[in-house]
């Protein structure tokens, strides 16, 4: 079908029968333990709802005692779906037949299924590393002596950073649920059943006659965000802390190894607290001048170096340092029922959560990002949580139910307004982890959340394409990861080869920043002497790819396509394609296999049809199924042979003049 019957498909739908409603009222309770939560959803008084008659754009539906109506928008696309419910019921239920055959994808970050034909998937922001499975992992690590790097929990578990209420399908169309309060979408049996636990204010259907131009479209419907600073592109963002001497350190054995350097990011400028979790940063957004004495002095010299400075916020305060006591003074923090402060925990300690919603609390945290962030000369910063809001608070702007999704974007939405009247969009950005609707509109990059310092598909770099594949599939034009991956504990930690694996990977990405993790010691670091060399090769490899990476990202912010892209919005002729989660598009002109398991020799890897010619070998494929020899300092990616960028490519290839 083209868009105009796509369309068409699911209008009918509205009068035909195949398309009702189901409303009742809903009692949603939730518990949250460190941004993980169980829900528990009752309904009473359930009424389905079928098509009675249509009055102009007002499609209404009763079942005779209870009615509802469907608002159609009079335009061409995105096409707009209003709701209006009888009073008193809060629960909303729609359902659409579907195609045999589809693949679905998106709604956020999935870091183990691409594909999620056949699953329910909940509509929540929540921490995406659940304390309980990471036990279950780890004891059976040890129990059995080795990692297991292939099991995944059963997706009924699935918990995540960035949940965004939006879909794509294989078929060309696209729904975007314009609604804050927590979700679910069944994709079983032929139907799509869109349920909310307040009624979304809209849904938007979006067809298209390609993959590509969904992405497109959706993108633009989402929202693009500022660029990214031209400078990111110009090498690496090391991530160093420890204090002032330490970072200088790290950073002159990188320059005399030839580490291509965009940005140093300390995100312990403004002082760190060492737990039983780790090495862990102060949260309070004030630089520390014991450990950064003269901050601002280094932060200039690094400027005329050609290097930028990042650092670190998140939305919380620790309790009892000099910003939270002042915020508790103002009643600028969230609140229990009770009027005392909501105190969440994260790791180990206690912390307040700045209240978003306050136009005040809001205002105040906003000129602390312009006055101690970039008025020192910060260049960007991680703007870290945003899925911690708990539901029985009380908050200055309503229903903590209601509120709990929209809080990434009101986050970003203040990082980017910082930054915006600060007069530094061309020169600041910042990168984020939570994320719902619109929030991929304010924010320059997500990130991919905190990775585990191993092999595994669930948690660790194995998680890392279909994470970034269902972002794209979202809305998101710009995504990376941490390079080596972020969490350690016992024995998982970071070694050499996941190191060098990683760091290959990300130079096929928008963003090349490395994390030292929470126990840096017990990790491989990017200065270490093991790793240094390869890792100055591949940040030079990245510095090189710039004219590449600027015309993608080009056609991002002007089009709407997003940078990485799974291999089925280019191609559609065999259906490996449209389930394939260990490779992906790089712009439409590279294409990147990584390799995702220790110690492997060949690397199978599969080719769209054309022809492409291997990166640093020069090799040259026809597509299909191959296998190539992967040591490690040699990233597996290809290009197509008839590239406009292919000057650029030929120069990297390794191989050339032997």
């Amino acid at each position: 079908m083209d868009k105009i019957e796509l369309s068409k498909y699911f209008f009918d739908q509205l009068i035909n029968g195949e398309c009702y409603l189901v409303v009742a009222k809903c009692n949603a309770k939730y518990k949250m333990s460190r941004g993980s939560f169980k829900k528990h959803i009752s309904k009473r008084d359930i009424n389905v709802l079928k098509y009675t008659h249509k009055d102009g754009n007002r499609y209404v539906y009763s079942n005779g005692k209870v009615s509802a109506e469907i608002i159609t928008e009079d335009q061409r696309a995105p096409f707009k779906f209003h709701f209006h419910v009888d009073f008193g019921f809060n629960y909303f239920e729609i359902r659409f037949k579907t195609f045999e055959g589809e693949h679905f994808y998106g709604f956020g970050e999935q870091y183990t299924t691409l594909d999620l034909s056949g699953k329910t998937v909940p509509i929540w922001v929540s921490e995406h590393q659940q304390v309980l499975e990471i036990a279950k992992k780890l004891l059976r690590w040890k129990i059995k002596g080795k990692p297991e790097p292939d099991r995944v929990a059963s997706y009924k578990h699935h918990q995540t950073y960035c949940s965004v209420p939006t879909f794509i399908s294989s078929k060309n169309y696209a729904f975007y649920c314009h609604g804050d309060s927590y979700g679910e979408v069944k994709l079983k049996n032929g139907e799509v059943i869109i349920s909310f636990t307040d009624t979304p204010k809209s849904i938007s259907l979006l067809t298209a006659d390609n993959m590509e131009e969904l992405a497109s479209e959706l993108c633009k419907l989402v929202g693009i965000p500022a660029p990214i600073p031209d400078w990111v592109n110009d090498g690496a963002i090391l991530a160093v802390q420890g204090g002032l001497e330490e970072i200088k350190k790290k950073y002159l054995k990188a320059k005399e190894k030839g580490v291509k350097i965009a940005a140093l990011w300390a995100q312990d400028w403004c002082g760190h607290v060492v737990t039983s979790f780790g090495y862990q940063v102060y949260w309070n957004w004030a630089k520390d001048d014991e450990l950064y004495p003269g901050l601002e002095e280094f932060i200039k010299e690094l400027n005329k170096d050609g290097v930028r400075f990042l650092g670190y916020i998140n939305t919380f305060l620790k309790k009892d340092a000099p910003l939270y006591n002042f915020a508790k003074i103002n009643h600028f923090l969230v609140k229990k029922q009770n009027g005392e402060v909501y105190h969440i925990k994260s790791t180990t300690f206690d912390a307040g959560i700045v209240d978003l919603t306050n136009p005040s609390a809001y205002e105040w945290y906003k000129n602390i990002i312009k006055e101690n962030m970039i008025g020192i000369g910060l260049s960007g910063f991680m703007a870290d949580f945003g899925e911690y809001l708990p539901t029985d608070a009380l908050v200055y702007g309503g229903d903590a139910k209601l509120l709990h999704n929209k809080w990434p974007s009101l986050w970003a939405k203040c990082c980017a307004e910082a930054i915006k009247e600060s007069g530094k969009e061309n020169e600041v950005f910042f990168f984020s982890r939570a994320a719902y609707g619109h929030t991929l509109k304010y924010t320059n990059s997500m990130w991919n959340g905190d990775q585990h310092v191993d092999f595994s598909d669930e948690y660790g770099i194995g998680s890392v394409i279909p994470a970034s594949l269902s972002l794209s599939c979202s809305g998101c034009g710009v995504v990376h990861s941490d390079i080596g991956g972020y969490t350690t504990v016992m024995m998982m930690k970071r070694g050499k080869e996941l190191f060098d694996r990683w760091a290959e990977m990300n130079v096929f990405t928008p963003v090349y920043r490395t994390h030292e993790g929470n126990r840096p010691k017990d990790n491989v670091q990017f200065s270490d002497d093991e790793v240094i060399d390869n890792f100055a090769l591949n940040s030079t490899r990245f510095a090189t790819l710039k004219p590449y990476r600027k015309a993608v990202l080009d056609e991002y912010y002007k089009n709407g396509t997003p940078a990485i892209r799974p291999l089925f919005f280019e191609y559609t002729s065999k259906e490996e394609y449209f389930t394939n989660k260990r490779e992906y598009l790089f712009g439409s002109d590279i294409l990147v296999a990584p390799v995702l398991r220790e110690k492997v020799n060949k690397h199978n890897v599969l080719l769209p049809e054309g022809n492409w010619v291997q990166f640093f070998t020069g090799d040259e494929y026809q597509g299909g199924e191959i296998t190539v020899d992967s040591p490690i300092g040699q990233p597996i990616a290809f290009y197509k042979k008839d590239s406009k960028f292919k000057d650029l490519f030929e120069s990297m290839n390794t191989k050339k003049g032997e």
